[in-house]
Formats: C-alpha cells, sequence, structure tokens
C-alpha cells in the first residue's frame, strides 16, 4: 500500500513549484523558493516510488539527503525577502557544502559497495539500525542552528521595518513565517528524537519513525507553500525605477550591514541636519504624501532628494522617533483637525483614517491610542461634547 503522506506532500510541492515558475513578476526569493519546493518533493518522490514501482533503497537514500538543503534554502529565501542587497551571492554556495559532500560519499558507496548489499523485498522499508548516526545527528545540528539564524533574521527584520514603511502588514513583516519557522523547530525536535531512539535502549518497534517525520514534513510543506506563493516583495524600493542602480555617494554606507554600524560612519555633517530637517517637514506639510497608503522611507527620499540612510538617522538621533511613527503623527493629526471640523453628527473614523494613508482599522486605532493618549471614539465623544 501507497502511504498517504508522500502522495500528498509531493503533489503540493511540485504544483507550488509550478506556480512560482509561471509567476511574472517573478522575484529572487521566488526562485530560491521554488528550488525549495523541488528539494522538499525528492524524499517525498523516492518513498513513493519505493512503495508504488518498487524501486530499490538506493535511490530512497540519495533522496532522503536533500534534507540537508531545507535549513540553507529557507535562511537564503527569507534573507532574499528581508534584506535589500544582493540576493545571492558566491559564498552562499557553502551552505551547500554538507550536502555536495554526503551526496558524493553516496555516489561512492553506492558504486564501490552498494551492489554487494542484499535488496530488501521490493517495496519493503528498511528501519535504520541501532546505534550512532552521523548523517541523521548532523542534520539535527544543523537544522537547530538555521533554526537559531532564522528566528534572529526575522527578529532584526521586524526591528527595521518600522525605519522603512508608514504601514506594516502581514506581507511586510512575515508574520506567517513565524509560524513556519515553528513548524521546522518542531521538524527539528522530531529528527533529535529519532536520533535519541537510535542510540538508546528505546525498543524501535512500538512505533514508525516515518510517520512521525512524514508528519511533520507535510505540515510544513503545507503551510510553507501556502503562504510562499502568495508572498510579494518587502521593500517597495525595488520596483522604484528611479532606484534601481542609482548609488550616490553621499548615500554613505548601502549595504545592510553597514547601515547598521554606528551612525558616525554614515558621511552625515551635523550642521546639515537643520537644514534636512526642515525641508522633510516642508514636504511632509505641503506635499502631505502620508495619504498614500504605500508612503515609504524610499518615497520620502526620492521626494527631498535626503539620501533614505541620512532620513533614518535624523529621525532617530533628533526626533528619537523612526519613520513608522513619524508619517502616522501627521496622520492622526490630520484626522483629528478633520474631526474637530467635520460638520457631521457622527463623522466616519474609518473613512478618516482610510483617507489620510492607514490601511486597516487596527493599525488607526493602535497609533491612535499611543499618539493622543485615547481612542478615537474617546476623542470624538470630547469634541461632541465641546461642540
Amino acid at each position: 500500500m501507497v502511504p498517504a503522506i508522500p502522495i500528498v506532500s509531493l503533489t503540493i510541492c511540485v504544483f507550488s513549484g509550478f506556480l512560482i515558475f509561471t509567476k511574472r513578476p517573478r522575484y529572487a526569493f521566488d526562485s530560491i523558493y521554488a528550488v525549495f519546493t523541488i528539494c522538499m518533493a525528492f524524499p517525498h518522490l523516492g518513498h513513493l516510488l519505493l512503495h508504488r514501482w518498487e524501486w530499490d533503497q538506493e535511490f530512497l537514500r540519495f533522496s532522503t539527503l536533500f534534507t540537508f538543503t531545507y535549513g540553507p534554502l529557507l535562511f537564503l529565501y527569507i534573507r532574499t525577502l528581508t534584506e535589500e542587497g544582493d540576493s545571492f551571492r558566491k559564498w552562499d554556495l557553502l551552505h551547500f557544502l554538507p550536502f555536495a559532500i554526503l551526496e558524493i560519499l553516496f555516489a561512492v558507496h553506492f558504486f564501490r559497495e552498494g551492489q554487494e548489499e542484499i535488496p530488501p523485498s521490493p517495496g519493503e522499508w528498511r528501519r535504520p539500525e541501532k546505534g550512532f548516526h552521523f548523517a541523521g545527528a548532523f542534520l539535527s545540528v544543523s537544522m537547530t542552528v538555521y533554526s537559531i539564524w532564522i528566528f534572529l533574521l526575522l527578529n532584526r527584520h521586524g526591528k527595521k521595518l518600522r525605519d522603512h514603511f508608514s504601514n506594516i502588514d502581514s506581507i511586510k513583516d512575515l508574520r506567517w513565517m513565524y509560524w513556519v519557522l515553528v513548524l521546522f523547530m518542531i521538524s527539528t525536535g522530531i529528527h533529535w528524537f529519532l536520533e535519541w531512539v537510535h542510540v538508546s535502549d528505546a525498543s524501535p518497534e512500538t512505533f514508525n519513525p516515518r510517520v512521525i517525520r512524514g508528519a511533520g514534513v507535510l505540515a510544513f510543506s503545507v503551510f510553507f507553500c501556502w503562504f510562499g506563493v502568495r508572498q510579494t516583495v518587502v521593500y517597495t524600493h525595488r520596483e522604484l525605477d528611479t532606484f534601481k542602480g542609482r548609488k550616490s555617494e553621499e548615500e554613505g554606507p548601502t549595504d545592510p550591514d553597514e547601515e547598521r554600524r554606528k551612525y558616525e560612519k554614515s558621511g552625515l555633517r551635523e550642521d546639515k541636519i537643520p537644514e534636512y530637517l526642515k525641508k522633510i517637514r516642508d514636504y511632509m506639510q505641503n506635499e502631505k504624501p502620508y495619504k498614500e497608503s504605500e508612503f515609504s522611507i524610499d518615497s520620502l527620499s526620492e521626494g527631498t532628494g535626503i539620501p533614505r540612510f541620512y532620513i533614518t538617522q535624523i529621525l532617530n538621533e533628533t526626533l528619537k522617533t523612526n519613520f513608522y511613527n513619524f508619517a502616522n503623527e501627521y496622520r492622526i493629526k490630520d484626522v483629528m483637525n478633520a474631526l474637530q471640523s467635520s460638520s457631521e453628527e457622527k463623522p466616519n473614523i474609518l473613512r478618516l483614517a482610510l483617507e489620510y494613508g492607514f490601511n486597516s482599522k487596527s493599525t488607526f486605532n493602535t497609533s491612535f491610542k499611543k499618539i493622543v493618549g485615547k481612542t478615537p471614539s474617546q476623542f470624538l465623544e470630547e469634541v461632541s461634547e465641546v461642540a
């Protein structure tokens, strides 16, 4: 009987990869996603070929080695989404060195010794022998390291968003990736448990490790494929032609790692701060760019001609705020003025919030309470009492 888990997982992975390959426009992170789905499909294909068409164990062993690409590919996918620099660097190939080495060792073993082994019955699954398994232990360590690395990357991304956008939604903050990471860590825990069983006195006959591992991989595959297909670019300046390939000398460091260094290395002269700040405020008051829900620090930089890194530094150091709060303060101020001057008996607060650049009711209510110290309804009641 063919297990259902490999069939379902393989179908989901192949279909998701096909959708991404036909997607237009397709970005670098989409290509990494497509490669990831193919690598996830290989172990399922190995199990399917073993049970359905009675292939031997060697292809299954070959295909399961693709699990060593999961951590690197998930890390590169998130890094490509959250960073604004080069999408893929030559040094990134080092992430796949363990996978390449293991595949080479497998090939050597297969051609030298594989034919001498007594094959199991057609379609029969062979339970791993008791004892220490280097490949399995190394995979568990690798997945643990990448889980921690990915968590730090997502955490850093969440902090950086508030210096870049005036509205933050689930697409930008990659909220779904935290759940993917949880499932990935659960799968990591399953691998650790199975490796413990191999070296412990626990009887391996009391459970089927294929079902345990397969269920974890299936849950991860479904969640990652479903949300990954819907993911789009995070940083809108990638889509602005004016920023493609433009590197101004006065922008200072442009590498994401360089941007996080101390501000004294940015090249911003202290005597230019008042001039830049006045230019920023005049632009915000006169042009009201924040009324666009997609208003970002790239748009402000383009409108004022001030490098965005300088804007971030001025907001953080001089005004003690970030771009997210800075833009929303202007929006809230305009909404308050509109409520105070409204002739309607009961103004539509949500309509005003959307008109002045907010993209959701929850974001508006949270920002209003933080800036004003009361909810929009409480403020409206006070305005009505005064009137």
